[in-house]
């Protein structure tokens, strides 16, 4: 059985066939570019995901906009941080891996801190509430995030 496009296929069907064909032509280069360009949109759909989680440890503290607008800060604060740490690294100078890692790491103590002020909670419920929501969101969110990101990526090459 031959495997290919039918004259019948549809819209979604010829985008595929049509990328595939590209990707083989182009032997997968610029896969990576298409896959660093894909983040910002699916950033763009992740969070209000994680403001509906936080919609659910908050139920009583606003409106679902409410949630949406400290998500909007948080994620801001991850981009700019992630972004200052790449571009040192990569125009500056090179930080040892663990550095790298004690920053990316510190930022989820920024989350404790942001909801605790901004939720006006205690320190305790606010780790308890960041650790489970952060763990919610990395093991449901993130894998639908990578396929996002990878079919984004496939279909904008």
């Amino acid at each position: 059985m031959a495997v290919g496009m039918k004259e019948d296929d549809g819209f979604l069907a010829k985008a595929f066939y049509r990328q595939l064909i590209k990707f083989h032509k182009n032997k997968g280069g610029g896969i990576i570019q298409a896959v660093f360009d894909s983040v910002p949109i699916s950033l763009f759909i992740l969070l209000p995901i994680f403001a509906m989680i936080l919609k659910v440890f908050f139920w009583r503290r606003g409106t679902f906009a409410h949630h949406l607008v400290f998500s909007f800060y948080y994620f801001s604060f991850l981009f700019v941080t992630m972004s200052i740490i790449l571009a040192f690294n990569y125009f500056v100078v090179d930080i040892p891996d663990w550095i790298d890692w004690l920053i990316v790491m510190s930022t989820f103590f920024y989350l404790v801190f942001a909801m605790r002020t901004f939720y006006q909670q205690g320190f305790i419920i606010s780790f308890i509430k960041a650790s489970i929501s952060s763990f919610i969101y990395m093991m449901f969110v993130v894998p639908v995030a990578i396929f996002i990101v990878l079919g984004l990526a496939f279909l904008f090459y």
